[in-house]
């Protein structure tokens, strides 16, 4: 067994299954980009803030930065994310390297829809809700894919985390293997 190819085949579902989520989490209106993005990734490696903190983290951050067209919150969430499942303590080191995968983030989101300014990025689709949903949706699993991709880059160790695994199934997997659990509970008796 080629264990790298195994890695970045597990790595591409992980980072792939979270876009989804948040996405998800956008597109339902149950959070808004940056907080989708980090409560999805938290989740995912095992949930070391509460949801009410990630979402209270990154509340400010959300539609360009408190709703003021800045920097997008699809950013800003995937580089709060790496900072919350990265940066330890006063380890210098580990916040060297949360800014520069932040820094990658920036750059290769830019790259990719040539701004991370919320402002220009919704320019074209500000007069038209559904279309400008459908773009923050792409928008936010994007900024969740590069965040995943970050994080196992400083940690990699967290591929292996049981919440990882759950998290990079195939939905029709995870809602049977939910199934199987609500049939196969022992009865408190």
């Amino acid at each position: 067994m080629n264990a790298p190819f195994s890695d970045t085949a597990r790595i591409d579902a992980l980072a792939l299954g979270v876009a989804d989520k948040a996405s998800k989490l956008f597109t339902h209106r149950k959070l808004l980009c940056a907080e989708a993005i980090l409560v999805a990734v938290n989740e995912t490696f095992g949930s070391p803030i509460s949801e009410d903190q990630a979402v209270g983290m990154a509340a400010g951050l959300t539609a360009g930065l408190g709703d003021q067209g800045c920097l997008c919150g699809a950013v800003a969430g995937a580089c709060a994310a790496i900072g919350v499942l990265c940066a330890r303590g006063d380890h210098a080191a580990s916040r060297a390297g949360v800014r520069l995968e932040s820094a990658a983030v920036h750059q290769a989101f830019t790259e990719r829809h040539k701004s991370s300014c919320c402002r220009v990025l919704t320019k074209h689709v500000k007069n038209d809700a559904s279309a400008h949903m459908v773009q923050c949706a792409a928008l936010t699993g994007y900024g969740a894919e590069l965040a995943v991709r970050s994080v196992l880059r400083l940690r990699p160790e967290l591929l292996d985390c049981p919440e990882a695994a759950l998290a990079a199934e195939a939905p029709a997997c995870a809602r049977v293997r939910w199934l199987l659990s609500l049939f196969c509970r022992k009865k408190a008796g």
